[in-house]
């Protein structure tokens, strides 16, 4: 493994993933090449594949908790090549650095927003993590810009271990703890060897990777969004929106509040991997890819 093997990702959807690792997968051969931009001159986004009819990424915690340069966004959609259909272009969407003001309402507008725009006005979308309960509110506020809709180790609240989680967060970045901040992220993979290698980075590297995290306010104002009062209400979408969770019945964010989405939302799909936590899509990469190539399969 080489000495910059593993690169963080976040909180929520705290991938601290080892970068050359590809669990369930093979290794990524002949990879297209990846185009960056700005929707709205301010939200950052990466499109790769080829297609007409792109699949739409909502990225989970990573696209605020790290700077959204082009190479970080170029290293975020890599990774999701080994999670998505072959036959779909891709672009991967992320957030405002700069953000003011957040709320999941706003989120969630600024996304139907850029499907309107950019999308002929519908769209199949992934949320990642994050970026799932964000999926969510645009799928209640604008079900005909959904075409199918994937929550990728999400629901559309967090469960209530995963506000505790986020509640550390913010408490460490209103500290400026960065350095604990990262360590919160020791301990996620089902794997003991592979949380043993991230710990092993943090402490090595602790400093390097901190200096790689964006503006601690904005970081905040993103983790307090997801605190809202009405997450749940606003969060459920009409049965007119086909919809798939995939997720693990261990994670760490969402493992309570996927079986309450089952419930509250009973035309909501669901494949559940046994033993899994909120690293799934790391950890079973080859297993999310077929389950999320059949669902989004035309017909």
């Amino acid at each position: 493994m080489p000495s910059d093997a593993m690169a963080v990702l976040q909180p929520a959807s705290p991938s601290i993933i080892a970068r050359n690792w590809r669990p369930d997968c093979g290794p990524a051969t002949n990879m297209p090449p990846i185009q960056t931009g700005k929707f709205l001159e301010r939200i950052p986004f990466a499109r790769f594949g080829v297609g007409d009819d792109p699949v739409l990424v909502i990225n989970g915690g990573q696209g605020f908790m790290m700077k959204p340069d082009a190479e970080r966004m170029e290293k975020d959609a890599r990774r999701l090549m080994r999670l998505l259909p072959a036959d779909r272009s891709v672009i991967l969407l992320g957030y405002d650095p700069d953000a003011e003001r957040v709320t999941v309402e706003r989120l969630a507008e600024d996304v139907a927003r850029i499907i309107e725009e950019h999308f002929d006005g519908k769209a199949d979308v992934v949320g990642i993590s994050y970026g799932g309960v964000v999926a969510s509110r645009l799928a209640a506020r604008s079900p005909g810009k959904v075409g199918k809709l994937v929550l990728l180790a999400s629901a559309p609240w967090f469960s209530p271990e995963g506000e505790r989680r986020l509640r550390r967060q913010i408490e460490l970045v209103a500290d400026g703890n960065m350095g604990a901040l990262l360590r919160e992220f020791t301990s996620m993979f089902r794997s003991p060897w592979l949380n043993l290698l991230v710990g092993l980075r943090v402490r090595l590297s602790g400093s390097r990777l901190a200096g790689r995290l964006g503006r601690p306010e904005v970081i905040a104002r993103y983790l307090k969004a997801m605190l809202e009062p009405g997450l749940r209400q606003n969060g459920l979408f009409p049965s007119d929106v086909p919809a798939l969770l995939v997720g693990g019945n261990r994670d760490q964010f969402f493992a309570q509040s996927m079986v309450e989405a089952s419930t509250a939302l009973p035309h909501l799909k669901m494949s559940i991997l046994e033993g899994e936590t909120h690293m799934m899509p790391v950890e079973r990469a080859g297993a999310v890819k077929t389950i999320i190539g059949e669902f989004l399969r035309p017909g």
